[in-house]
């Protein structure tokens, strides 16, 4: 049975991250009671979205880590494109915020993980190359299985061909031993007349 909230009292810890995603209903409690109560029973980083750029939380993007029972922000880095980002410990990951959108990105590998559409679209890449993959094996094989029945062809043919000659070999063979055979019996012939 799956839920749409952490059940604390079933899975024994708090959570080590927690990400909330701004929204005109739920700003003012995630900045005040929720942030607290996420102090209180010890979520180790507690981190805000905001998709307007700071309508809902006043910044973008912020992270802060829990020390001592209080939250502490973690440093800020701003690119030249406008890109913020901050690094969560919890994670590994550079959280940053780019033209409205959140993105994960891995120091480790220096690459972006994908969104669900990208990835939806990564899938759907890999299956359709995997389905051409599959298409051209399936007529290579075709052409391997018609490539081997026509040399099977051209060698029953070649041993045809051969037969017939060894066949025209012996009969030449017969009619030259016939022929020799009428020679001698007409000179046999030509002898025994007077």
């Amino acid at each position: 049975e799956r839920f749409n909230t952490y059940r604390l009292w079933e899975i024994g810890k708090p959570p080590d991250f927690a990400l909330e995603i701004g929204s005109p209903s739920t700003a003012q409690t995630d900045l005040t009671d929720k942030r607290q109560l996420y102090a209180r029973i010890g979520i180790g980083e507690y981190w805000r979205y905001d998709a307007t750029g700071g309508d809902f939380y006043g910044a973008p993007l912020t992270g802060e880590y829990l020390q001592n029972g209080q939250y502490h922000p973690f440093p800020l880095h701003h690119e030249p494109d406008g890109t913020i980002w901050y690094y969560s410990p919890t994670l590994n990951l550079n959280l940053c915020w780019e033209n409205g959108r959140l993105r994960f990105h891995d120091p480790a590998t220096n690459q972006w993980l994908l969104n669900h559409q990208e990835e939806q679209s990564a899938r759907q890449v890999a299956q359709a190359a995997r389905q051409q993959a599959e298409t051209r094996a399936g007529n290579a094989e075709t052409l391997a299985q018609t490539a081997e029945a026509r040399a099977s062809n051209a060698e029953a043919l070649a041993q045809a061909a051969e037969t017939r000659a060894n066949e025209a070999e012996a009969a030449r063979q017969t009619a030259e031993t016939l022929a020799q055979e009428l020679r001698a019996k007409l000179r046999q012939l030509r002898n025994e007349s007077p």
